[in-house]
């Protein structure tokens, strides 16, 4: 390898390169292929190294080498530190330099184990111009403890000195190495295929590396669609329906980026799919056979294309973070540096002449949340903590307006959590921190539509919900129970809707109609309103201020909600009926029998009859 590579930027002064790890837990997705073709086509770029930490070493095999005669390991990264090149910074000369050398060899020398000893640079064998490559051998198998994983990372980060791309090929586990080569990459890339069992595989693989990205800012993941069959022609046609489903659940996959600024943090959402995909192709299988990239066996081909592309999307995202990769440009950051503080000068001083004030006077600037540049303001839910409120009820109403669903208890969690992490990261001086047991009263706090549950449903359902709200006069009322005929998981069917208020609300009869009341002990008290052969029940109530046979008005309140009967909290239960003979879930009212039904077909009903009327 040439000692004296130079660091100087092969395109474009904005060419920031870095470290890309290759990983996935799942097998046979192309981890090694994608690597290969992504470092070749990286190569072109500027100096690049490929670590093959596989103990298979199957990116060593596809670049034409034997591991069994390979002088050099990728182990040896793990069980020794190296020293950086010294000849380097020869050219410099000068007396500094000088005794920095002597100082560095002096170090080195004593202390080995810490500094280093021999150059990595000895480590690599060139394979292709401006690309060389740290092969695997049977001594990855060797077990690997906290001290192989110190090494690694001393070790990576001397190699960023000497490549401008690095590459790491890993096997398919999850364990401590994989976790410290996400931690410590510029950007990991997970290859999946559109099979079945791999975007599955992907969705288990994505809870941990969710779990890891929470406490390290720095992990930054994309996914790379490989091997895809398209062909018109193709045998494989019947997997058609399922690569697009499984495109759509990769497609709906990103990450929030943090970006810092006066006020605080700024939250972005960012995709984490390449808008891309490699195809599949007989000409990487025959490329690697013959120990080539697959630019060098078929240039034009359109496997060949899609890598290159891959190459432009890496060195993309590289460039867009090149502020928090490691310094690799002092000069630059300087500059910068010094005009940032000029600037910073020139604005304090204007600020004082133009407004008699200085900056620290001015209030600062509410930071962005992500869902403030993705969803309309006028969807966002604002609530004002009273005493007593709880972040998990308010975040409850919420999630249920939004989505239309009734979520588990764990979803509510998840929901509560993100939404305490924007406040908190959002939060301007002097604002109280929440937490989930502590929300100050009188805290304002926003609430947007959740990213972990789809939309469809509250498109459709979401009308409709909030007009069954509406029934209540409780600003915060949320549906927490629907129509459910035949039970679910051994939990018995329940005929109606319900929805959770304070207790002591009004309800309030959404239709003209007959008052009925009721006792039931599962029900509690009930008063069912009665209109043109069906009637809508209200149970659990506390008081109720109708008797029976007497005519109602739409939006006329009929009593309060309680907890009469069973339930596990102040709510009321919405029924509808329709005149039916007896039996079965039935109620009679009245002297009149009716079997119950989902209530949303009682909105549905009313919307047409509503339409009708309009129309005439």
């Amino acid at each position: 390898m040439n000692k004296t590579l130079s660091k100087t930027l092969v395109f474009t002064d904005s060419d920031c390169g870095g470290v890309v790890h290759v990983a996935n837990i799942k097998g046979g997705v192309g981890k090694s292929t994608v690597a290969t073709n992504l470092a070749a086509a990286l190569a072109r770029r500027g100096p690049t190294l490929i670590i093959d930490l596989d103990v298979q070493g199957s990116a060593t095999v596809a670049l034409g080498l034997n591991p069994a005669e390979c002088r050099s390991s990728a182990w040896q990264l793990l069980s020794k530190r190296f020293s950086g090149s010294l000849m380097s910074n020869q050219k410099h000369g000068g007396l500094f330099n000088s005794i920095r050398i002597i100082k560095r060899r002096i170090e080195s020398f004593l202390m080995s184990q810490i500094v280093g000893r021999d150059e990595i640079t000895s480590m690599a064998i060139r394979v292709r111009p401006c690309l060389d490559i740290i092969p695997a051998t049977s001594e990855l198998f060797n077990g690997v403890h906290y001290l192989h994983l110190q090494n690694l990372a001393y070790n990576l980060q001397l190699c960023r000195n000497y490549y401008k791309y690095i590459v790491i090929d890993t096997p398919s586990v999850w364990n401590s190495l994989t976790r410290l080569l996400y931690r410590r990459s510029d950007l990991t890339l997970i290859p999946v295929t559109l099979s079945a069992l791999s975007t599955r595989s992907l969705r288990d693989y994505l809870v941990n590396v969710k779990k890891l990205a929470a406490g390290n800012s720095r992990v930054r993941i994309r996914i790379v669609k490989n091997e895809v069959f398209g062909s018109s022609d193709s045998a494989m046609r019947g997997k058609a329906v399922t690569m697009q489903e499984n495109r759509a659940f990769l497609d709906g996959l990103c990450e929030t980026i943090m970006r810092r600024n006066g006020g605080g943090l700024s939250l972005l959402p960012q995709s984490i799919i390449f808008d891309m995909e490699i195809p599949e192709s007989a000409v990487v299988r025959n490329a690697q056979d013959a120990g080539q990239t697959v630019g060098e066996f078929k240039q034009y081909s359109t496997v060949a294309k899609a890598f290159e592309d891959l190459g432009k999307r890496v060195q993309h995202v590289f460039n867009s973070i090149g502020s928090d990769a490691p310094d690799r440009r002092d000069v630059l950051l300087v500059q910068s540096t010094a005009i940032a503080v000029r600037f910073a000068a020139v604005f304090i001083v204007g600020s004082i002449l133009l407004y008699g004030k200085t900056l620290a006077d001015l209030p600062a600037p509410r930071p962005v949340a992500p869902q403030q540049i993705t969803q309309d303001q006028t969807q966002c839910i604002e609530c004002r903590f009273a005493e007593g409120e709880t972040m998990h009820k308010l975040a409850k109403f919420a999630i249920c307006r939004f989505s239309a669903t009734v979520p588990s208890e764990a979803t509510v969690s998840q929901y509560a959590q993100q939404t305490i992490d924007i406040f908190n990261m959002t939060r301007l001086a002097g604002e109280a921190h929440i937490s989930a047991d502590k929300v100050p009263p009188g805290t304002i706090v926003r609430f947007y539509p959740p990213e972990m549950i789809g939309q469809d449903r509250a498109k459709r359902l979401g009308p409709v919900y909030q007009y069954f709200c509406t029934v209540v006069s409780d600003k915060l009322a949320y549906v927490t129970g629907d129509w459910c005929e035949r039970g679910n998981g051994g939990i018995p069917p329940h005929y109606g809707m319900d929805v959770a208020a304070s207790e002591g609300s009004e309800i309030v009869s959404p239709i003209d109609g007959i008052a009925y009341i009721k006792d039931s002990q599962d029900a509690g008290r009930v008063v069912g309103v009665v209109r043109d052969g069906m009637v809508l029940l209200f149970c659990h109530m506390d008081r109720r201020y109708v008797q029976s046979g007497q005519k109602i008005h739409a939006g006329e309140a009929v009593g309060t909600v309680g907890v009469t009967g069973h339930t596990t909290g102040p709510h009321v239960h919405i029924g509808y009926g329709i005149a039916s003979s007896p039996g079965g879930n039935a109620i009679v009212l009245g002297g009149t029998s009716y079997r119950l039904t989902d209530p949303k077909l009682f909105f549905y009903r009313e919307q047409y009859l509503k339409s009708l009327a309009t129309n005439n």
